[in-house]
């Protein structure tokens, strides 16, 4: 059974917002992330390239927990901000 709490008929979560400027895996174990590209530079999350002002959202369905490592690779001369928005069940 999954581990979040249900109260007069619906489940507790919790937000966090992260900032990424290198390359590197992003860990989800969330129900929902999205990543925002607000430097300059390219970021590809996986394959899917993402430029300035870019953002990609994957939403799981109630009571869904995502267990994935995205890769996120930057490339060009400018600035890296990556963010990302996670939901997550408490």
């Amino acid at each position: 059974m999954a581990n979040f709490n249900i109260k007069a008929g619906y489940i507790e979560y919790d937000v966090n917002f992260i900032t990424y400027d290198q390359n590197g895996f992003i860990t989800s174990n969330c129900n929902s992330i999205t990543f925002i590209n607000y430097g300059s530079n390219t970021v590809t999350i996986e394959s899917v390239v993402l430029t300035q002002n870019q953002s990609l959202a994957i939403d799981g369905n109630a009571g869904e927990i995502m267990q994935k490592q995205f890769l996120a690779t930057f490339t060009g001369a400018g600035t890296n901000n990556l963010v990302t928005i996670k939901k997550n069940y408490l």
